[in-house]
């Protein structure tokens, strides 16, 4: 009799908690962490039922569960004020309950607590039924599930509640029955998950067009004559129809006063602040107005992003006291706004900005991540430009080479990134002043790096500009749950075709990730990984199959896992250090960069580095560097 009542609910149990793990494998999010405390509250309330067979132990955990799914409603919705009154009642009902399972004395009827679970059950369905996509964030999960979950624990509640929990056909039929309810969430859960891997992918396809589109119109634009405002047009415009906003504006940082004034406008781009009444009664008098009033660097959100550098999102305007002004139901409003500040190194240029006007209309994080695509692009073309216009005021030196030598300096890190278990360092040597080398260090997480070395065939702006490409490519598409050989085989998509062939390029791309020490690799024809293992004293060369990127569309590329342990280095650098050579014809070869790795392993990570850079110039002496010069090391601390 035992087992009939609990086989049941165990295998139920045991299945829930198959089915959550593989959903959590496809998105790890708060909402689903808190959803799998249901699972252990059901497998410790039916093994208390066996030993204590009291409807008490049943009663109190469906209050627990329902408590729960509150919980996880509010992941979406977050906090109501009536929540600390529905959350103090049950707390003094769940106490009430446990008391009264070791004191008979306590007045305290089972059926009163099924009329509590029904209320509770009231209480969440309200809160329910109140979500909708408009007013809650990703509520998609929520709107496909909450019919089952309400039908489902009034219809079981109201049967227990005529039968009570010791009915054998409640506890062997009925209880197993209500736990797929849960079963159904995770199955929205990873339906959900689903489109939305379809959807990235649809997603990042379109992103490359349009970036690419964008690239090629920027192209034709300064080719036929260096138009800075013409420029800046053309990334407005861009942005606003490639994301699917209704307008947006650029405003750069005057040079000699403290204030940002409007470059650029597409679409009807109300001021984010207060106008004068006169203003509101056209669109034009709007513009003229925001055009013509300059905004100081501390006002608005636009200024805030400039002050502090930092990317803005405003989903839902109505919710944002900043915006309040553009709330309201007349010619200011907008639903949704984002804010992307133009850097390059450590300054500044300005801001750019879309907007979206049409009610209950809002943008999603994918559209931040995208126009910060063409923001990275945006800046380091617009920065350019204004090095192109100051070189040839003061006619310092060839065109060409440098403002290629320019955008090479500005694609490298500006200052490397540091990490609490590793240390990262990093030189790079043009042979001429323009590099064809890149290297690049990109956060994913907190605990995941992506670290990336790459040496472009040619020299000067051809070479260059595929840098940025390349650099613009690998900045959108890099992901912590993307694989290194997926990265390189999307990268090489992009851009073959799309480039001269003497313009390809090779590549080492590896990521790490902190907590686990475990390294992914993949090789686009580049030299082999070095891997400097303390424990052995030993170096190992890790290499992967697959073409340099730029050649054939469908290449295919392979990747390589290993973990690091404490004192372990890796090495990725080009070919210019290992091929440099010496006034006797000599190359400085892999066996010298070995040799100070082996001598010189126990130092720090900066330290080595500058003691290959010290070895490699005492190798060469006086010969001319005839290619680029790049390394980047990474030291497990």
């Amino acid at each position: 009799m035992i087992l009939s009542i609990l086989w049941p609910k165990l295998f139920t149990i045991l299945f829930l908690l198959m089915f959550y793990f593989s959903v959590l494998k496809r998105g790890r999010i708060k909402s689903l962490y808190i959803l799998g405390l249901v699972i252990p509250v059901l497998a410790v309330r039916d093994l208390l039922y066996l030993f204590f067979p009291h409807d008490y132990i049943m009663a109190l955990s469906d209050i627990i569960v329902i408590t729960i799914y509150l919980l996880w409603l509010r992941t979406y919705t977050h906090k109501h004020r009536l929540d600390i009154f529905y959350l103090f009642l049950n707390g003094i009902i769940f106490a009430a309950g446990v008391a009264a399972l070791f004191v008979t004395f306590i007045p305290l009827s089972q059926f009163y607590i099924s009329i509590l679970i029904i209320i509770d059950a009231i209480y969440l369905a309200i809160f329910l039924g109140l979500v909708s996509e408009y007013n809650t964030e990703n509520a998609a999960v929520i709107l496909r599930s909450r019919f089952i979950i309400i039908a489902a624990f009034f219809l079981i509640h109201l049967v227990i509640l005529l039968y009570g929990y010791s009915s054998p056909n409640i506890q062997e039929v009925i209880i197993p029955l209500s736990y797929f309810i849960h079963g159904y969430v995770l199955f929205k859960y990873s339906l959900i998950f689903q489109e939305l891997d379809k959807e990235n992918v649809t997603f990042l396809s379109n992103n490359l067009e349009a970036l690419f589109d964008f690239m090629k119109n920027l192209g034709n634009a300064i080719t036929r004559k260096i138009d800075l405002p013409r420029v800046m047009e053309i990334i407005v415009s861009s942005a606003v129809k490639n994301i699917g906003a209704d307008a947006g504006a650029i405003l750069m940082v005057d040079e000699f006063e403290d204030i940002l004034k409007v470059n650029a406008i597409y679409g009807i781009y109300p001021p984010l602040y207060p106008v004068p009444g006169i203003v509101r009664v056209s669109a034009a008098a709007l513009k003229k107005h925001f055009i013509e009033t300059p905004i100081k660097i501390g006002e608005t959100i636009l200024s805030e992003a400039v002050r502090t550098g930092q990317p803005i999102m405003i989903r839902d305007v109505s919710q944002d006291e900043r915006l309040k002004y553009n709330a309201s139901d007349d010619i200011l409003f907008i639903s949704s706004a984002l804010v992307m500040p133009l850097v390059v190194g450590n300054r500044v240029l300005g801001v750019l900005s879309i907007l979206k006007r049409a009610e209950k209309q809002f943008f999603e994080e994918r559209d931040f991540f995208h126009l910060r695509t063409f923001a990275d692009y945006a800046s380091i073309t617009i920065d350019n430009i204004h090095t192109y216009m100051e070189v040839l005021d003061k006619q310092e030196m060839e065109r060409e080479v440098s403002i290629a030598a320019d955008i090479q300096q500005k694609l490298l890190p500006g200052t490397l990134p540091e990490f609490p278990t590793t240390s990262v360092a990093s030189f790079s040597r043009p042979a001429r002043g323009v590099s064809g080398d890149y290297l690049d260090i990109i956060p994913l997480d907190k605990d995941k790096v992506a670290m990336v070395v790459c040496d472009v065939a040619g020299k000067g702006v051809p070479a260059a500009m595929v840098m940025v490409m390349i650099r613009s490519i690998l900045h959108l598409i890099v992901s912590p749950k993307r694989e290194a050989a997926t990265i390189i085989a999307w990268l090489n998509k992009g851009i073959t075709g799309r480039i001269d062939i003497d313009h390809f390029a090779t590549l080492g791309f590896l990521t790490f990730d902190q907590q686990t020490r475990e390294v992914v690799y993949s090789n686009a024809a580049h030299p082999p990984l070095l891997v400097f293992r303390r424990k052995i004293n030993k170096i190992l060369q890790i290499d992967t199959r697959g073409l340099p990127v730029g050649i054939e569309k469908g290449s295919r590329y392979y990747q390589k896992r290993f973990k690091l342990e404490k004192g372990d280095v890796v090495i990725l650098y080009t070919d210019g250090i290992i091929e440099a050579m010496n006034e006797a014809g000599e190359q400085y070869s892999l066996a010298l960069l070995r040799r100070v790795l082996e001598n010189n392993s126990i130092l720090p990570a900066n330290e080595l580095v500058e003691k290959i850079e010290s070895d490699l110039q005492h190798f060469v002496g006086n010969a001319k560097q005839h290619d680029d010069q790049s390394l980047l090391l990474m030291k497990v601390d």
